[in-house]
């Protein structure tokens, strides 16, 4: 019987695993990792897919866990939620809404399961804020031979630390416990500037606002700011004719064709650039925290995000733009620009101090080895940690040093999985083989 072919959903991952599972229950995928280790087999968990690495790629058992979306448990007292591991951030938002509440900060997408964003250190911008994974405070994961074990920083402190940015490495995640917040509002502005304006201004601004980013197109010299600030002001939405028009129309279904046309006729690429590069940007509106965090993203990309020093931050921003001025063929995807403070998770791309983060995007379908390699190379200079859930070349060898806690998550991955039923060739690449 032919296998059947498994893509995530920038199709960079395409696999035909051995034996596919979709378990309705903890019990059932408890039933599957047990068999996964009593053959002798690897096996791996895809959440939403959303990942552009192969770290849920696997020949052998892949599990999706959709149907484990369960909200289990809400204290609206303590703010404390228990939610399936298969739940997505978009899901997940509705449901503490409904119980007024709300996660303290997040990206700007919505579509990662809530296990696969805690474990490859998804996160959203805010010098005052961790990553998701910071929210967290106890998990259930099931241990090779399927045992299901619930840990916090009291019962398996260590194991704890570690798994929340564990890379699937460690346990297969089937519930998490989040610290929720009150529901809050955000007063969303949103403006175009010189590139240049805004890298002067970036220390001071990241300090000044609760949470702060800009977009560009590479080489460009114009960006896109982004300022949100926790407020108390009455809502204030975009009107509905208005969020169709820039959300909908111009981000998502504009932006599409634009790219389209340039990857099909690769002559009208500058033309595409300096279009998009010039661009104004201007919204001033309230709105509930996950509305403004979070925006439709129906246009495919290949991403690959870095973490730098804080301080590096502005320096790498002007080595990749000139960098980019030099291709043959301008990049019409712009670059993100977040911070993140310091956590002290072992393999949180934010371990030990605050980080600077420097999303590059391509659309898909469309080449992107000149680009990310000049990337990568400039990124690494500034002590650059790649998204582990994002395109990069790295390997063990040249991660370890970047990482002050690295042997603490390895030593906790060899007690935890031994035998490295949990690993795939990605984990075998960026982190070691097992033991």
């Amino acid at each position: 019987m032919a296998r059947r072919e498994v893509t995530n959903w920038s199709k960079l991952q395409r696999f035909q695993p051995r034996e596919i599972f979709a378990p309705r229950s903890e019990d059932e995928l408890a039933a599957i990792v047990a068999r996964a280790d009593a053959e002798g087999r690897r096996i791996k968990v895809m959440g939403a897919g959303h990942s552009f690495t192969a770290i849920a790629v696997t020949p052998d058992f892949h599990v999706t866990i959709d149907a484990l979306d369960q909200l289990h448990h809400v204290d609206a007292s303590t703010g404390l939620v228990t939610v399936g591991a298969g739940i997505t951030l978009k899901k997940l938002n509705r449901a503490l809404d409904q119980h007024g509440l709300a996660l303290t900060n997040m990206g700007d997408i919505d579509k990662q399961s809530i296990a696969g964003a805690v474990s490859t250190g998804t996160h959203g911008t805010g010098l005052a804020y961790g990553g998701i994974a910071t929210q967290v405070r106890g998990l259930r994961m099931l241990t090779p031979t399927g045992d299901a074990v619930d840990i916090d920083a009291t019962h398996e402190p260590e194991l704890f630390r570690c798994v929340r940015v564990g890379l699937g490495a460690l346990g297969i995640i089937t519930r998490v416990t989040l610290q929720a917040v009150p529901s809050f509002r955000i007063h969303a502005v949103e403006s175009s500037h010189a590139l240049e304006d805004v890298l002067e201004a970036w220390p001071d601004t990241i300090r000044a606002n609760d949470h702060a980013e800009f977009f560009f197109m590479p080489g460009g010299r114009n960006a896109a700011r982004k300022i949100n600030n926790r407020t108390n002001e009455p809502a204030a939405p975009l009107p509905r004719h208005r969020y169709v028009a820039d959300k909908l129309v111009a981000e998502n279904i504009g932006f599409g064709v634009i790219n389209r046309v340039a990857r099909r006729l690769p002559r009208a690429a500058p033309t595409v650039a300096k279009l998009l590069n010039g661009s104004e940007m201007n919204r001033d509106y309230v709105d509930v925290s996950h509305k403004v965090f979070t925006t439709p993203r129906w246009v495919h990309f290949y991403e690959s995000e870095w973490s730098v020093p804080l301080d590096s931050l502005v320096p790498a921003i002007r080595e990749i733009n000139a960098f980019a001025r030099t291709l043959g063929k301008p990049v019409t995807f712009p670059i993100e620009v977040r911070c993140v403070a310091a956590d002290d998770i072992p393999l949180s791309t934010a371990n030990g101090t605050d980080r600077g983060y420097i999303a590059a995007h391509v659309f898909w379908g469309t080449p992107y080895d000149e680009y990310f390699s000049g990337l990568w190379s400039i990124v690494r200079e500034f002590d650059g940690r790649p998204h582990w859930g994002k395109m990069h070349a790295e390997t063990a060898e040249t991660l370890a040093s970047r990482y002050p806690e690295w042997d603490r998550f390895q030593a906790a991955r060899l007690l935890a999985d031994p035998e490295g039923r949990f690993a795939n060739s990605y984990l075998d690449r960026v982190l070691g083989s097992v033991g």
